[in-house]
């Protein structure tokens, strides 16, 4: 597992900030803003973040990987809520999503809501 030490990052971004890019822009972008994401309606999209939640509970993935890229809107509602992180301590993350506390919470909560009631 790679760990990047976040001090790290800033010292080689000050060194990097101050160059250009040497690529230009050769596609014409899309409308400019926000785009909302809807969920296809045959799917639960609370049930869709929490298979994210498990999936990284189970088996941290890479931020790369095909599930990583399968799954990108539902990973970035759960990291967006917290329920997943690549962060290890303070000042280090590393390149896989992992659950958080509160990812543990929201999965027992929707487990206990999605459990038949007798």
């Amino acid at each position: 597992m790679s760990v990047i030490s976040l001090s790290d990052a800033r010292k080689k971004r000050e060194n990097t900030s101050g160059s250009k890019s040497q690529s230009e822009l050769n596609t014409e972008l899309d409308e400019i803003g926000r785009i909302h994401i809807n969920p296809e309606d045959e799917y639960d999209p609370v049930m869709m973040v929490a298979m994210v939640v498990d999936t990284a509970r189970f088996s941290p993935f890479t931020t790369k990987s095909g599930f990583a890229r399968m799954a990108a809107n539902e990973i970035a509602i759960a990291a967006s809520e917290g329920f997943i992180s690549t962060q290890l301590n303070e000042n280090s993350y590393c390149n896989r999503w992992m659950v958080t506390a509160d990812g543990l919470e929201f999965l027992k909560e929707v487990m206990h809501e999605a459990a038949p009631r007798h």
